[in-house]
C-alpha cells in the first residue's frame, strides 16, 4: 500500500511552481511506495499558515519573496518562515531556491535539504529521502497514540468517576492523572523492544535544568561524571552535596585492553559480561553517542561535590528510564555488598560422599 504524502510547494512565481509540481507528480506517478498529493501556494503567509495547521507532510519552500505592489522584495522570507515553522511543528523542508547560500547552513539531510532552481529534477529525490527517514510517520504515530490514550482515559475513567477526582469541590490536577497514565502506557510500548540502539539510553540533551540521577556531566577538564544522588533529594532541595561517579574512556579499561590484545572469544565474553552488559559489580557501560564517547562508569571512583558546584559542569545528556534506575540499583548493591567467608566445599563434598556410600 502506497503512503500518501502531502507535498506543499510555497513559491510566489506560479509558472515555476507549476514546473516543480509537474516534476514531482511525474516522478512519483508510478511509485510503489509514495502517492504524492501536491498543493501549490503562491502566497508565503498563506503557505506558512497551512504548515502550522498541519496541512502538509513535506514542504518545498522558496527563499526569496518577489516584490509586489504592496511589499518589497525579501531575500529572507523563506528562511524566516522556516524558523517560524520550527517553532510550531515538525515538517521536512526542501529549500528550492536560486539563493542556496542564504540557507545552506540550515541543511540537516534528509530532513532539511537545499535544491537549487537549476536542479529542479532533484526535488523528488529530496522528498523521497525525507519520507524514507520515517521521521514523519513516527511522529504522526506517536501523536495519534497519545491522543488515543488521553481520549480513552477521559471517556472511560475520568468522566464516569469525576466525583472521585474532586477534592473540596475542585477537580484534582487532572493533568497529573493523564500524564501518569500516558507515561505508564508509553513505558510498556518502549519495553516491547528486546534490544536498544545507543540513542535509546539517553535523553539528549537533558530535558530539565534540575539535576537528576543518571545525568551525564562534562567537567571543565573534559572529564566525565554521572550523578548518583536520588531524584527526590534534588527535587526537594534536601542535599548540599551530590554524589558523582567517574566515567573513563572504554579504551582505558583493563578488560577492553585484554580483548584488543587477544581478540579472542573468551576475552570478548569477559568484556561483555563484566563491562558492556554488566548489571552488577563495579562497572557500568555508557555507549558512545553524539558527544559522548565510549565510557565506562566506575562505581568505585565516586566523590561528593557541592550542589552549587554542579553548575560549572556541562550537562550533556541524561540516562533514560529504566537505565537511570538500573544504575542506582547497581550502585546500591555494589556499595552495600557484605563480605562473607567462602564455604569450605571440600567438607561438604566429603560429607555428601559419605552419605551416598552409606545409602
Amino acid at each position: 500500500m502506497r503512503q500518501v504524502v502531502r507535498i506543499l510547494i510555497i513559491e510566489d512565481q506560479a509558472a515555476l511552481a507549476a514546473d516543480a509540481q509537474r516534476e514531482i507528480e511525474e516522478a512519483f506517478e508510478d511509485s510503489d511506495e509514495i502517492e504524492a498529493q501536491v498543493l501549490v501556494v503562491t502566497d508565503f503567509d498563506e503557505g506558512f499558515q497551512k504548515v502550522r495547521d498541519g496541512e502538509s507532510d513535506v514542504v518545498v519552500l522558496d527563499v526569496r519573496r518577489d516584490a509586489t505592489a504592496s511589499t518589497p522584495e525579501d531575500d529572507t522570507a523563506g528562511h524566516a518562515g522556516y524558523l517560524d515553522i520550527k517553532k510550531a511543528r515538525f515538517a521536512p523542508i526542501v529549500f528550492w531556491t536560486a539563493l542556496p547560500e542564504k540557507v545552506s547552513h540550515e541543511e540537516m539531510p534528509p530532513l532539511v535539504t537545499v535544491v537549487t532552481k537549476e536542479d529542479t529534477e532533484k526535488l523528488p529525490a529530496a522528498i523521497a529521502a525525507a519520507v524514507a527517514s520515517r521521521a514523519l510517520v513516527t511522529i504522526n504515530e506517536i501523536e495519534q497514540h497519545v491522543a488515543s490514550v488521553l481520549t480513552e482515559h477521559m471517556w472511560n475513567e475520568l468522566a464516569p468517576n469525576w466525583t472521585e477526582y474532586v477534592v473540596d469541590g475542585e477537580s484534582a490536577d487532572i493533568a497529573q492523572v493523564l500524564l501518569s497514565r500516558l507515561a505508564r502506557i508509553l513505558d510498556d510500548r518502549r519495553e516491547e523492544a528486546s534490544a536498544s540502539h545507543p540513542s535509546h539510553r539517553y535523553v539528549y540533551p537533558p530535558a530539565s535544568a534540575r539535576r537528576a540521577p543518571g545525568d551525564i556531566l562534562r567537567a571543565s577538564d573534559q572529564g566525565w561524571w554521572v550523578t548518583l544522588t536520588p531524584a527526590c533529594d534534588f527535587a526537594q532541595d534536601k542535599v548540599k552535596f551530590a554524589l558523582l561517579a567517574r566515567a573513563d574512556l572504554l579504551e582505558s579499561n583493563a578488560r577492553y585492553q585484554k580483548w584488543v590484545e587477544a581478540k579472542s572469544k573468551g576475552a570478548w565474553n569477559e568484556l561483555e559480561r563484566n563491562v558492556l552488559k554488566a548489571t552488577q559489580g563495579r562497572y557500568y557501560y555508557l555507549p558512545g553517542f553524539r558527544d559522548i564517547p565510549e565510557l565506562v562508569l566506575d562505581l568505585e571512583n565516586v566523590r561528593a561535590v557541592a550542589v552549587d558546584e554542579l553548575g560549572a559542569m556541562e550537562p550533556v545528556a541524561s540516562l533514560a528510564s529504566p537505565f537511570s534506575e538500573a544504575l542506582l540499583v547497581q550502585h546500591s548493591q555494589f556499595r552495600g555488598r557484605i563480605g562473607v567467608p567462602d564455604l569450605d566445599v571440600s567438607l561438604v563434598q566429603a560429607r555428601l560422599l559419605s552419605s551416598s556410600t552409606t545409602d
